[in-house]
């Protein structure tokens, strides 16, 4: 697969397709116009952010249908939601993008909410004790304990807009919180999806079918968290560089559409919504055709103006949303994963698509030069496969589709693709800085210790050496390490020809290792 991206003016590293040559929006069928429609809308918005539009697409396409949808494998299964990390510097369209999938997910009657700050309570729950009282407002000494769900609670989406506050690791609490949001992303009706707190009035268990939509401009030390975390492993993981003419360029269009309509041809947030609630109410059809879920009448018994039964009933007819709005939550997802195979089937060239898909993000891998940021990268390709298999789904929803095909998969690796490849080209940049750097300290350190040491003067050239048993053990001292791992440093720097070696001495009275750096001393 060639890579040639480009989402617009906002430009991904080394890419030049553009957001409008992906298949996924060229198709001639209703669903491609319908995703080209919702990026043009979007477009309005945050300005040249089409890629990140795509994504909202995803996300709230995604929080509609995972009530009802489960992708099996083998012997286990995805849901369909999507978690987004958008990570792009401040003041580049970010808070507006959310502004707007906010905006629609409420058309969608999809509940949405923020966190900015707050203790684990506000997140998974808590158990808030009431003292019970009288009928004279005096304490009776019983205790009524209340959950109090959290915002990670039930089907819904949560904005993280400085998600950057997760990665502070200055404050233990947020460490939990990080355990919470991978939980809550773990597949709907695992037994991983479940929080738990136990607390003094009780326990709080917290099922999550929440989406996560997080944005932060590019934190302080991103590599090591990326690295050590494992948290970015669990999202859809976007990173992006807005350049000073790009930034003018977003600004010259802003201020050009002072006092200017929206053209016509633009969808609105009813049109997009209604668009969207068409495709997942065909997949609720199938769903609840295969559970023989039928739409019935109910009697009801009348009252009075005082309450009181008249004797009369009432005959009201009850539709099948009804019918499903009352089964609990277990039984739900029993039904999604149940009739998962009455939903949707595959072509026979899915398989193919899927392991070319697979093939390609690995010949990404394999192309890397680095074995660290090889390692790394090969960490994030089993989530862009769940995310492949999910875009996937998502698309045939859009088309309209029973059957997932061979193009769905395409239409969903060429976006993954290409992100991963972006991806790739910032691992290395960030971990090549990050070598940079450390090396810099690095090398200040053993100077450091060399000035410490004793001088002497070699007479082949007349430059200072020093021993490197002094060396090693004055370094050793100022890094607080043992002297196996000092000696491991520096044979590193040898075998790098950054340090020289030399022997002096005699057979008498022993021979010594000199050390002299080679940036000189």
């Amino acid at each position: 697969m060639e890579i040639e991206m480009n989402s617009g003016l906002n430009s991904m590293t080394n890419q030049t397709r553009q957001w409008d040559d992906y298949q996924v929006v060229n198709g001639k069928n209703e669903g491609s116009s319908f995703i080209r429609g919702y990026i043009e809308r979007f477009n309005t918005v945050s300005y040249f952010n089409e890629y990140a539009g795509l994504l909202s697409y995803f996300f709230a396409m995604g929080q509609i249908a995972a009530p009802f949808v489960r992708i099996p494998i083998h012997g286990t299964y995805l849901d369909c939601r999507v978690h987004v990390y958008w990570i792009q510097q401040s003041r580049t369209g970010k808070s507006i993008a959310w502004d707007f999938t906010d905006r629609l997910l409420e058309k969608l009657d999809v509940p949405s909410d923020s966190f900015t700050a707050g203790s684990d309570a506000r997140l998974i729950g808590t158990v808030d004790s009431q003292p019970v009282m009288d009928d004279n407002g005096r304490p009776t000494g019983e205790t009524n304990h209340i959950v109090v769900e959290g915002l990670l609670n039930g089907y819904k989406t949560l904005l993280f807009d400085e998600a950057s506050i997760l990665l502070n690791d200055a404050k233990a609490h947020f460490s939990d919180k990080i355990l919470y949001l991978q939980q809550a992303m773990a597949p709907l009706g695992s037994r991983t999806n479940v929080l738990v707190k136990h607390l003094v009035g009780g326990s709080v268990r917290t099922p999550s079918g929440v989406s996560l939509w997080m944005t932060t401009y590019p934190p302080k030390d991103i590599m090591d968290h990326v690295l050590d975390k494992g948290f970015f492993q669990r999202v859809f993981l976007f990173q992006n560089d807005v350049s000073v003419e790009q930034r003018q360029t977003v600004s010259e269009h802003r201020m050009s559409g002072v006092y200017k309509r929206v053209g016509d041809h633009i969808l609105d947030y009813e049109s997009l919504a209604e668009y969207m609630t068409e495709c997942v109410d065909l997949v609720k059809e199938r769903l609840w055709d295969a559970m023989g879920l039928e739409g019935g009448n109910e009697e009801m018994r009348e009252r009075d103006e005082n309450g009181d039964l008249t004797g009369q009933i009432t005959i009201v007819p009850v539709s099948r949303q009804t019918q499903w709005d009352a089964m609990p939550a277990g039984e739900k997802e029993d039904a999604a994963m149940n009739h998962a195979y009455d939903i949707f089937s595959v072509s026979p060239g899915y398989e193919a698509a899927v392991l070319n898909a697979v093939d390609d993000y690995y010949g990404l891998v394999h192309g890397i030069a680095s074995e660290s940021i090889r390692e790394t990268a090969m960490t994030f390709v089993p989530n862009i496969e769940n995310y492949t298999i999910i875009f996937a789904n998502l698309i045939a929803i859009t088309m309209k589709a029973k059957v997932i095909t061979e193009d769905h998969v395409m239409m969903a690796s060429e976006v993954i693709y290409d992100n991963m490849h972006n991806l790739t080209i910032w691992l290395e940049q960030k971990q090549n800085f990050k070598d940079k750097k450390r090396l810099a300290s690095d090398r200040a350190a053993w100077m450091q210790a060399f000035n410490k040491c004793q001088k002497f003067v070699d007479e082949s050239d007349g430059k200072e050496r020093v021993k490197q048993s002094d060396l090693l053990a004055t370094y050793g001292a100022q890094q607080c390490i043992a002297n196996i791992t000092a000696q491991r440093r520096f044979k590193a720097l040898k075998e790098g020809g950054q340090a020289q070696v030399s022997r002096s001495g005699s057979s008498n009275g022993g021979w010594r290792n000199y050390v002299i750096f080679a940036w000189g001393n």
